[in-house]
């Protein structure tokens, strides 16, 4: 969806600095701006935190995080002896 905004010149110039510096066109830069003002994670677009993010908030609780158990590969019979 295209959608006007106006900036002032100042605002502008160094909106489109910092976008640069993020290696993002204006456009991208002003909408990752909204989804993290959202709390939106670019990957899903749904509000949640990454798990670096959930590692490093201590208001998060006790992540606890299970390693599932290594699922054993049958031998094949030859290799049995």
């Amino acid at each position: 969806m295209n959608v006007t905004i106006k900036l002032d010149d100042t605002l502008c110039r160094e909106a489109r600095h910092r976008a640069v510096d993020a290696d993002l066109s204006l456009s991208g830069w002003i909408a990752e701006l909204i989804r993290e003002r959202l709390g939106l994670s670019t990957a899903s677009g749904r509000p949640g935190k990454t798990l670096l993010e959930m590692l490093g908030d201590e208001k998060a609780g006790g992540t606890d995080l299970e390693i599932p158990p290594l699922l054993e590969k049958p031998r094949p019979a030859a290799l049995e002896d």
